[in-house]
């Protein structure tokens, strides 16, 4: 099943934009759906965006692209709604 089919359709899914940085990086939550680890990237003017990438050979991060926010920590907890969604 693809990651995007897991999200709700207002959540865009995409690959981080280029130059994009992860800041802050959370535990991995694993389950049926595989081992994710959330993260918060820096992106340009000083926003942040909610990713997560699956553990394992030839996975790649995915980020909720229309939500940036301008807190890291934000970011991170969003992210980690995220993981446990793509996890479960």
């Amino acid at each position: 099943m693809s990651i995007s089919k897991l999200f709700d359709k207002s959540i865009l899914v995409s690959c981080p934009p280029s130059g994009s940085v992860n800041v802050r990086v959370g535990n991995a939550v694993e389950g049926p759906g595989g081992r994710w680890v959330p993260c918060a990237s820096a992106i340009a003017d000083g926003a942040y965006l909610s990713c997560i990438y699956e553990v394992g050979p030839g996975r790649k991060q995915v980020c909720a692209a229309n939500r940036p926010t301008y807190c890291a920590d934000e970011a991170l907890s969003r992210a980690i709604e995220l993981a446990a969604t793509a996890a479960a």
